[in-house]
C-alpha cells in the first residue's frame, strides 16, 4: 500500500516541505523578525495571494495599504488555530510569531523576488504595530 509523503519543519524560520508546478506550501516557525521585538518591514507579493493556517502558538497578521511611499490603515488580525487567511496580491503583509508557533502558507509556485518587494516601516509604524501587538498577545 502506498502512504503519503509527510513533510515537517522542527527548526527556526521558514522550510519550504513541498513545491509542484502550481503551488507550495511552507512552514514557518519563529524566528527573530518574525518576533515583536524584530518587526522591521512588510512585503508584497504582486501577482499571487498567499494562505496562512495557524496550527499552533498565538500569531498575529498585519496587513496594510500603501501610498505614497508611506504604509496606511495598518490592520494587525490575532489569528485562530485552524482558521484560513488569504492575503490577496498587493496587500503589504507580514506576520508576528512567538516562540512556539507554528504556521502554514500556501502560496503559487511562481511567486519569487522578481513578482514581490519588502519596504522598512518607520520607527512610528513599528512603534504603532508593537504597542498594538502586545495588547493582543496579551488577551
Amino acid at each position: 500500500m502506498k502512504r503519503p509523503d509527510m513533510y515537517e519543519n522542527n527548526g527556526e524560520g521558514i522550510l519550504c516541505v513541498y513545491k509542484n508546478e502550481k503551488w507550495l506550501v511552507s512552514i514557518k516557525n519563529w524566528k527573530p523578525d518574525n518576533d515583536i521585538a524584530g518587526i522591521a518591514h512588510l512585503e508584497v507579493h504582486h501577482s499571487t495571494d498567499e494562505q496562512f493556517i495557524l496550527s499552533a502558538g498565538k500569531a498575529i497578521l498585519i496587513t496594510a495599504e500603501r501610498e505614497n511611499d508611506a504604509f496606511k490603515d495598518i490592520c494587525l488580525t490575532p489569528m485562530e488555530l485552524g482558521k484560513v487567511y488569504n492575503v490577496p496580491s498587493e496587500c503589504w503583509f507580514y506576520s508576528i510569531t512567538q516562540k512556539d508557533t507554528k504556521m502554514m502558507y500556501v502560496q503559487d509556485s511562481n511567486c519569487s523576488m522578481e513578482n514581490s518587494d519588502f519596504s522598512d516601516l518607520t520607527a512610528e509604524d513599528i512603534a504603532f504595530i508593537q504597542a498594538e501587538a502586545g495588547k493582543l498577545f496579551a488577551e
